[in-house]
């Protein structure tokens, strides 16, 4: 019989919240920190995501959270170690006249936190992206420092770095049981059970299962996400701007990718979804047909645009569309980070490291008290000034 691991601190979840995590409890000075993934790292919602690193959010903690996060991102070999490829664009925020008094708001309170963001004329917004048009467009937003990275090379650094600095993966280890044992709890998985006196849930849409294992039910729904690489038959940019076009049903974003061609995803709710297991990467044509049409609007050079790949991801997304993180009421040991509503990547370098600080009982350099579960309780949860779910 294999004999019983042990562990100061048990991350569940590999991805990108997860490994940032680990990488910041160790870098803080804790010790024996393992890592449990039950496929490999960077598998889950985190590897199906756009990687984009905006800060243009409307509430204030996601706002802080995200400039500085961008702060990470845009000097990571220096301050974690690893190329997360990460490149600078500038996001571009399309909108009718409806949005300018939220939106000039938003600009205030950004400004505050340095955050270099402004109005923008047409004729100003085509030397930056020459192919949009804006003939429908009564407000262009613009922020300079949002960029995109790559998603593997990001979480993999993370996960590299944790190493070196003595964190444990163990990949292949899926989580069957969570045994609560007085201060300590015991992880059934096939490698074995892990004891430990702390543990993180960090699964994404996955940690609903491991909520049930302890009888905790949190507050968010999965959704399936589609996303869509055209390509056109000349170059386009990777520093052209990331553009979130609110004028569109489905609140449709693109950005550049390598190799000349642009993803396109959605901001909108998605597709409700029972089993996380059961999405599939099945995109219908006629989702293609209806943005290749919302794309063809906004840049008429895409208006034979090829379908070069597709795919879908999940989301976690709680009622107002705001992460779940903390310490779970009633449960000794227990902290959740879940609930990103594809938020998660943008956030996850600070995220991991207040999370961190939290967990060993320092007071977070950004703080994340506002993000505890209670608040649905309690009435204090968050809107964004676009609505729920766009730019929270």
């Amino acid at each position: 019989m294999e004999q019983q691991k042990t562990a100061d601190f048990i991350i569940i979840g590999g991805g990108v919240i997860g490994c940032s995590t680990a990488y910041n409890l160790a870098n803080q000075g804790a010790k024996n920190v393992v890592v449990l993934e039950k496929g490999e790292i960077c598998t889950g919602g985190t590897a199906k995501s756009c990687a984009i690193t905006r800060s243009h959010y409307s509430i204030e903690a996601n706002m802080r959270h995200a400039v500085e996060s961008v702060k990470i991102f845009e000097n990571f070999d220096e301050i974690v170690g690893g190329d997360p490829r990460f490149q600078r664009s500038g996001h571009m925020i399309l909108g009718s006249e409806d949005f300018r008094p939220q939106m000039e708001k938003v600009f205030r309170m950004q400004n505050k936190y340095g955050i270099d963001t402004h109005a923008l004329t047409p004729a100003e917004a085509n030397e930056l992206h020459p192919l949009l048009q804006f003939e429908d467009v009564a407000l262009i937003g613009y922020e300079s420092r949002t960029g995109y990275c790559d998603p593997y090379l990001t979480t993999t650094a993370y996960a590299q770095r944790a190493k070196d600095l003595g964190v444990t993966f163990y990949t292949g280890t899926p989580v069957s049981g969570i045994r609560m044992n007085g201060a300590n709890k015991t992880l059934e998985t096939p490698q074995g059970g892990f004891e430990t006196p702390t543990i993180i849930l960090a699964a994404g849409p996955w940690t609903h299962a491991l909520g049930k294992m302890i009888g905790v039910k949190f507050p968010y729904e999965i959704s399936k996400h589609k996303v869509l690489t055209l390509k056109i038959d000349y170059p386009y940019e990777k520093d052209w701007p990331i553009v979130k076009d609110l004028l569109t049903p489905e609140k449709i974003y693109f950005r550049p990718d390598s190799g000349g061609v642009v993803l396109v995803g959605t901001g909108d709710h998605g597709e409700p979804v029972e089993d996380v297991e059961a999405i599939t990467d099945e995109v219908e044509m006629e989702h293609v047909e209806r943005i290749g049409k919302r794309m063809a609007n906004r840049m008429p050079a895409f208006a034979d645009a090829k379908l070069v790949r597709s795919w879908t991801g999940p989301y976690d997304i709680p009622p107002d569309w705001c992460p779940i993180i903390g310490p779970v009421s009633g449960f000794d040991g227990v902290t959740v980070a879940v609930g990103f509503s594809g938020h998660g990547f943008k956030l996850a370098p600070t995220i991991g490291e207040s999370l961190a600080q939290q967990i060993l009982g320092t007071e977070p350099r950004v703080p994340i008290e506002m993000y505890d579960m209670n608040r649905f309780e309690s009435g204090k949860m968050m809107h964004g000034a676009y609505g729920i779910g766009t730019l929270a």
